[in-house]
C-alpha cells in the first residue's frame, strides 16, 4: 500500500530563508504536502490536531515569536515533530520545554532538514502501523493506537473513546483490553478506565483529556499513578 504524503508546515517570515528550507524540502525526494505561513498568527489560525506531521518554526518573528506558537501548538496536539529554526542556540531551554525535536541554525543545512524528515516519516508510520482489533456491534474495527483517547467500562461493555470523537463498544472486557493496551503509553488508572497518557491534557483528582473527556484515578494509587505519568512524559521528551 502505498503511504500517504508528509503534512508539513512551515512558519517563517524572512523570504530569503523561506525560499531555502522550501527548496531543501522539495529537492530531499520526500513524498509530501506542504503549507506556507509567514506569520505565527496565521499557522495557529489553521493549525488542527493532526493536520501535519512536521512543524518547521521559525523562533524570531514579529509580534507571535516561534516559542510562543509552540506553546499554542503544544496545548493542542503533544505528538506532532516540531523543528526550530533560529540564529541563535539561546532558546535551547524552550525547546526542551516544549518538546522540539532539534534546533536548525540558519542557514539551514540539507542534512539537518533530512534527519528531520526522516523522524518525522518514521513517527508517522508507526503511528499508522499501530491498531488495536476489536469487534464493535457485530463488525471488525482497526483503531490506530494513536486514536485512542481512553477506555471505560461501563454497562457491561468497554467503550473505546478515539479522538474523532466516536466510541466504540466491545464486549471485550477491560481486563482483556488491558493486555493489549499496555504500558507505558496506556496506563490502568482505575477499575473502570485505561488511559491513553499522549492524550491527558492536565491532572486534577483525575485526568482531564485533551477531548475534554475525564478519566478518573483510584484514589489510594493517585500518586503512583501520577508519577507514573510525569516519568512517562520526562522520558518521551528524552526519546523524542
Amino acid at each position: 500500500m502505498e503511504k500517504p504524503p508528509l503534512h508539513i508546515a512551515i512558519c517563517e517570515d524572512t523570504k530569503p530563508d523561506l525560499n531555502n528550507l522550501r527548496a531543501l524540502i522539495e529537492h530531499s525526494g520526500a513524498s509530501c504536502e506542504l503549507d506556507i505561513f509567514t506569520s505565527g498568527e496565521s499557522f495557529v489560525d489553521e493549525f488542527a490536531k493532526g493536520k501535519y506531521d512536521l512543524i518547521f518554526l521559525d523562533v524570531f518573528m514579529n509580534e507571535l515569536s516561534g516559542v510562543d506558537t509552540a506553546e499554542i501548538i503544544r496545548e493542542q496536539d503533544s505528538d506532532v515533530v516540531i523543528v526550530f529554526t533560529t540564529t541563535s542556540e539561546d532558546f535551547t531551554r524552550e525547546g526542551y520545554r516544549l518538546n522540539a525535536y532539534k534546533y536548525m541554525i540558519k542557514p539551514v543545512m540539507r542534512e539537518d532538514v533530512e534527519e528531520s524528515l526522516d523522524l518525522a516519516t518514521v513517527k508517522r508510520d508507526r503511528n499508522l502501523a499501530a491498531t488495536l482489533e476489536i469487534i464493535s456491534d457485530g463488525r471488525a474495527v482497526s483503531i490506530p493506537y494513536n486514536d485512542i483517547v481512553y477506555v471505560e467500562s461501563r454497562d457491561s461493555r468497554s467503550y473505546i473513546v478515539a479522538s474523532n470523537g466516536q466510541e466504540y463498544p466491545t464486549i471485550s472486557s477491560l481486563d482483556s483490553l488491558e493486555t493489549l493496551l499496555t504500558p507505558p503509553r496506556f496506563l490502568r488508572s482505575h477499575r473502570a478506565f485505561i488511559v491513553n497518557l499522549d492524550h491527558v491534557d492536565d491532572i486534577d483528582e483525575d485526568f482531564i483529556m485533551d477531548n475534554g473527556g475525564i478519566a478518573y484515578i483510584r484514589v489510594k494509587d493517585h500518586k503512583r499513578i501520577v508519577n507514573m505519568y510525569d516519568d512517562y512524559t520526562f522520558n518521551k521528551v528524552r526519546s523524542d
